[in-house]
């Protein structure tokens, strides 16, 4: 069961993810930022137009949720696209190799800026779903 609900916060954007596991959470994670690049992407059953391959080492599974989640963003301002998708190849407490995908679009609904550290602690809750805060800088 995955899940994604927007928190209110004075400047930025905050949301709680929660997935069934780790690869599940990465997922939901880059679906809350498309969602805040281009809600309409993701209303409408597409093939993707780009696909990128990422592969990030970090520290923890925190540290690499963040550094995942702005290489998305990167990919995002780069190309001017927005990420639908996710195939994990490889995940590990501290390293992922995964391929996004995602459709290009005209512009965005909502630029954010970056994913910040703050908040975020990836952790097992006691239902056994793999949660965290994520706070965007808008």
């Amino acid at each position: 069961m995955k899940s994604l609900e927007y928190l209110s916060h004075t400047a930025d954007v905050r949301m709680k993810i929660k997935g069934s596991s780790r690869e599940e959470l990465f997922l939901v994670g880059l679906e809350g930022i498309g969602r805040i690049l281009k809600e309409e992407v993701f209303n409408k059953t597409s093939d993707p137009e780009e696909i990128v391959e990422i592969q990030i080492n970090s520290v923890d599974i925190t540290a690499l949720l963040v550094e995942f989640l702005n290489e998305v963003l990167l990919w995002s301002h780069t190309l001017k696209a927005v990420f639908f998708d996710v195939d994990i190849k490889e995940l590990k407490e501290d390293f992922i190799q995964a391929k996004i995908k995602g459709v290009f679009v005209e512009e965005f609904d909502e630029d954010i800026k970056a994913v910040t550290y703050h908040e975020a602690e990836v952790v097992k809750n006691p239902d056994g779903y793999w949660e965290t805060v994520i706070v965007l800088d808008i």
